[in-house]
């Protein structure tokens, strides 16, 4: 079964979910429930670290699923990516 780990570490994928490795060969940073998606998009945005989204598709069984998302970096800036992602997760909220 897979998890979100918020803590921006590698998770597994069933063969219904998002896979570790996008299309254009980045890799997973982490998963993240919808309401984290405006900062760790304009953190990845700000941080010019090329990064691609996909949002989970809606699983019934999961429903936390429905608008969560995924983000992959190049393997280049895969620690560079964590680093970011810790940091805007652990951010006070104003």
């Amino acid at each position: 079964m897979t998890t979100v780990h918020n803590d921006c570490t590698t998770t597994e994928s069933e063969s219904n979910e998002l896979p570790e490795i996008a299309e254009n060969g980045f890799i997973i940073v982490s998963d993240f429930f919808a309401y984290q998606h405006e900062s760790i998009v304009t953190a990845m945005k700000n941080s010019d670290i090329p990064h691609e989204i996909e949002f989970h598709p809606h699983n019934e069984k999961m429903l936390w699923r429905e608008g969560a998302f995924r983000v992959y970096v190049a393997l280049l800036h895969l620690e560079a990516a964590r680093d970011l992602c810790r940091a805007t997760e652990t951010a006070p909220v104003n």
